[in-house]
């Protein structure tokens, strides 16, 4: 899990640490307490940029330290990795303009429902993740808050270098029919369905298998490397040839 997970994860703390640092305290608070404004905020920004799934979950603790409240965290957290301009794109080519738009104002405007219904609730978050964040100046950290970030950091190491490792490794595949592309800026298992679902559609492709983890595609099938790269390109991803 780490293998997929570590470097989006570690990339969301360094943001959240960044943002702890540079964004003044009470940022959100100056749109005037205004939930609805700040929830169409986060989606202009959210909208046209990636925002992963594992890495918004530090980014929105920290947002809400400043001000942020709970419903356009949650926002952030539904909307941000399911309506970036990658997944639109992909969803536009493959569905339509019209299930693009049905497929955009059900996921916004169902996030901004459940943002207002917890913003309803009356719950203060703030304290938890202030807690949780180890924000209060008069507490150091616990040794089993160490403990489990050291922990952690290890694992994202150790991840990364086996990632970064079976790059070098990949195995020749012993069917001839069979061929392994090397295809970048996949991410999750979203972008590895959106590769795959690309390239099956295409002439000669009896079979498609894509790991975001070991940026590879392996194809089964007659299916030229011309094809393959149309395909792959077509969906906005980066095809580098055979492995």
């Amino acid at each position: 899990m780490l293998r997929d997970i570590g470097l989006r994860l570690l990339i969301g703390l360094v943001v959240a640490a960044l943002i702890q640092v540079a964004v003044p305290d009470e940022f959100f608070l100056s749109f005037g307490s205004q939930p609805l404004l700040q929830m169409l905020v986060i989606l202009v920004i959210a909208i046209p940029m990636y925002i992963c799934s594992t890495g918004s979950i530090p980014v929105a603790a920290v947002l809400m330290m400043k001000g942020l409240s709970p419903g356009a965290a949650l926002v952030m957290l539904m909307a941000g990795p399911a309506v970036n301009l990658a997944s639109i794109l992909v969803v536009h080519k493959s569905m339509g303009r019209r299930f693009t738009a049905i497929y955009l104002m059900t996921i916004v405007g169902f996030a901004v429902l459940f943002g207002l219904l917890l913003n309803a609730t009356g719950i203060n978050f703030t304290t938890g993740v202030q807690d949780a964040c180890c924000m209060n100046p008069s507490a150091l950290p616990s040794t089993f808050k160490i403990v489990c970030a050291t922990v952690l950091t290890l694992l994202i190491i150790f991840a990364l270098m086996m990632k970064f490792f079976s790059k070098f490794t990949t195995n020749k595949p012993s069917d001839p029919n069979v061929t392994v592309y090397r295809v970048e800026d996949m991410h999750c298992s979203h972008c590895e369905a959106a590769v795959v679902r690309a390239v099956e559609e295409m002439p000669g492709v009896e079979n498609a298998k894509a790991s975001a983890s070991a940026n590879t595609l392996t194809i089964k099938g007659p299916a030229t490397e011309e094809v393959i790269r149309a395909a792959v390109e077509g969906v906005g991803y980066t095809f580098k040839g055979k492995i």
